[in-house]
């Protein structure tokens, strides 16, 4: 309660200064901002994230195929299925918090099935690393599901 009694409040104040103007005309772009045309998905195979990630992170055989193997279980998930239907226009979205959602969930998937090694390795687990990649894959197939 002291600490509160001691707390002080400072008041600002705001200024008119004038109109501001941009540097010039605003162009417009006949098309953009239009809510019913999604951009066109890439269309990506699983085979080729998998040669991607090969090229990018030093990973053996074995890892390859269970790298493979729970992104063609994700793919299959009605629930993510789901998620990426009802939110296709929404890409801030899918790309943001769902992206991270997902990259959580391949690192269950993950954990159930013992790889800690995987979960340990920063490769895997960076930002724009295996399991981000994966994440971005199972979007990617599911909207062009949709």
């Amino acid at each position: 309660m002291k600490q509160i009694r001691a707390t002080e409040v400072i008041r600002s104040a705001v200024e008119f200064q004038g109109v501001m103007t941009s540097g010039g005309p605003v162009k417009s772009h006949p098309g953009r901002g239009k809510k019913d045309s999604a951009p066109p998905q890439l269309k990506v195979s699983v085979q080729d994230v998998i040669t991607e990630i090969r090229v990018r992170f030093n990973i053996t055989d074995e890892e390859a195929l269970y790298i493979r193997q729970v992104t063609e279980e994700k793919i299959a998930d009605p629930m993510i299925r789901t998620t990426v239907e009802a939110h296709r226009e929404d890409r801030l979205y899918l790309e943001g918090p769902y992206r991270g959602q997902l990259n959580g969930d391949i690192q269950v998937t993950y954990e159930e099935h013992g790889r800690y090694e995987e979960l340990a390795d920063p490769q895997y687990t960076d930002i724009g690393g295996i399991f981000d990649i994966m994440a971005v894959t199972v979007i990617q197939q599911h909207l062009a599901f949709a």
